[in-house]
């Protein structure tokens, strides 16, 4: 419920991973000239499962998120709440194959 009330305002990224992945870490980085100052929280999801909920900041954001409920799913969405402009650099993901999605 708490990610519906964030949408008004939230700007959303989606990654499509074509297959099933079980997600056990993504790290994502914003370019560090760009955008605005201001926090906000994101939102993380693989698949339907929320893998985690985090503070990032605008310039100095470097985000490493441990989804240690090995959330399984073929893509992962980021919902980011008032955070500014953001333009994402690179997002890197440990992930596992999996049959069940």
């Amino acid at each position: 419920m708490e990610a519906a009330r964030l949408l008004p305002k939230a700007k959303v990224v989606t990654i499509d991973m074509k297959y099933c992945f079980k997600v056990t870490s993504i790290e994502v980085s914003n370019k560090h000239k760009c955008c605005s100052k201001n926090t906000g929280n994101v939102v993380i999801k693989v698949g339907t499962k929320t893998c985690a909920t985090a503070t990032m900041a605008g310039k100095t954001s470097a985000l490493l998120v441990d989804c240690a409920s090995g959330a399984v799913g073929k893509s992962i969405t980021m919902t980011y709440a008032n955070i500014g402009d953001i333009s994402i650099d690179e997002v890197n993901l440990t992930v596992e194959g999996s049959d069940s999605c």
